[in-house]
């Protein structure tokens, strides 16, 4: 038993209508509730011929993630459920029906957006991922393409089939190497296993892209690496907007949704609406405002990760003494010795990132729980006085930045506080 067919009735309750879509995690039906009349999708996954137990692992994790969401473009969660039988063994995922037909099929059927409309679009998907991006945990869908945007008559737009969501404190903490996603509008950092906010705004721009070429990015020419958006794209704007988010490198796209979003409406476009922060005392701390947001990078040099580099590399040199010099050395020192933090604060949340050797580790929380910015003081098994910048949230304190000088410290958490009272006017 392969599969279902129309006119099959699962668990004495849905009948089967059609197939809607087959993946790697399960083939989903359009089904109907004979009693109630409802219409919904029925997601069925088969253990016979299940060649991956992760497979399982992400439709189980499908339905916890969907259980918990509540949104009016996510299809709501209805049941999950198990169905043994003497030949198989089929585990179930039920969800409303989002009305309306995938921008995938609208597209083959011969419909081609206007502008006004792709824009359309992107706003309301952007306020999905501003949604699931700022949950705790946060979530990412990994699989925006346009199958799983559906677009229903009066033009709201729906974001279906979270069979490739990961969490991201899950994905942070292990570096997942499973690499989920569809061909074509994946970022590069998933082909690694690897996958952030980030990446979900490359695969609503690569979709996005779709509708305006009718073509898979996988198909139009690149240049330099990047997919060459300005050969695609009449609008100078659109066009400007759409390679920011299909940047190759994660840390080069917009740092969210929102922040995507803003750009998208115009508001980043405005010089104006950026407020020049007070002198800065140190030309390392890179500090820029917004009206609504503030954003913090603090590039540093991290001797922990030279002795162990140096270490990689005595071992390749030994091994490989003709095929090391000292231009991958150099190469080396500039892209993985230098690290990173980051810090973002909005009205409704903060988030503090470390970035050492491409790898990402972050606290998040809501600004409205930040009691204040302080220098913080501890002091070391040697009893030396250890001084760092510190967010104060209740009983939890997000240190950073014990590197920088006095001076340096000072004046950053005092342009951090003063604008948070900003942000509470």
């Amino acid at each position: 038993m392969n599969g279902h067919n129309p006119g099959d009735c699962i668990a004495k309750r849905y009948q089967i209508i059609q197939i809607l879509g087959s993946g790697g995690t399960g083939t989903t039906y359009a089904a109907q509730d004979p009693k109630t009349g409802q219409k919904v999708a029925l997601k069925a996954l088969s253990l016979v011929g299940m060649a991956d137990w992760k497979v399982l692992e992400l439709f189980e994790r499908e339905a916890k993630v969907l259980s918990r969401l509540n949104h009016p473009a996510i299809p709501k969660y209805l049941d999950y459920f198990q169905v043994e039988t003497s030949q198989n063994h089929w585990f179930y995922l039920v969800q409303e029906l989002a009305p309306g037909t995938s921008l995938a099929r609208l597209v083959k059927q011969g419909w081609q957006p206007d502008e006004a409309n792709v824009r359309k679009i992107a706003r309301q998907l952007l306020e999905i991922l501003d949604y699931l991006h700022n949950l705790t945990p946060p979530i990412i869908h990994r699989d925006i393409n346009p199958q799983n945007i559906i677009l229903d008559q009066k033009g709201n737009a729906f974001l279906v089939d979270f069979g490739a969501v990961q969490n991201v404190y899950r994905n942070t903490l292990t570096q997942g190497s499973t690499v989920v996603g569809t061909y074509g509008y994946m970022a590069p950092e998933q082909f690694r296993g690897q996958a952030y906010v980030t990446s979900d705004l490359y695969g609503l721009g690569a979709t996005l892209l779709f509708l305006v070429t009718r073509r898979s990015p996988a198909d139009l020419p690149q240049r330099r690496l990047k997919i060459d958006v300005r050969a695609q794209v009449k609008s100078k704007e659109l066009a400007n907007w759409l390679e920011k988010m299909l940047e190759p490198v994660a840390e080069d796209r917009f740092a969210s949704a929102q922040e995507a979003l803003m750009a998208l409406q115009g508001k980043l476009a405005d010089q104006n609406s950026f407020i020049e922060p007070s002198v800065s005392i140190s030309n390392r701390i890179v500090l820029k405002k917004h009206r609504d947001y503030i954003l913090v990078d603090i590039p540093f040099f991290s001797w922990y990760v030279v002795v162990g580099s140096l270490i990689v590399f005595i071992g390749l040199i030994w091994v490989l003494p003709f095929m090391i010099g000292i231009l991958p050395l150099l190469i080396v020192i500039r892209d993985k010795f230098l690290s990173h933090i980051y810090l973002k604060f909005n009205k409704k949340n903060f988030q503090l990132q470390w970035q050492i050797l491409g790898l990402r580790y972050w606290r998040k929380g809501r600004t409205a729980d930040i009691d204040r910015l302080e220098i913080d003081i501890r002091y070391n098994s040697n009893g030396q006085v250890i001084r760092s910048c510190a967010i104060v949230e209740g009983v939890r304190t997000h240190r950073f930045g014990k590197f920088l000088k006095s001076t340096e410290k000072e004046w950053l958490v005092q342009e951090l506080n003063c604008f948070l009272e900003q942000l509470r006017s």
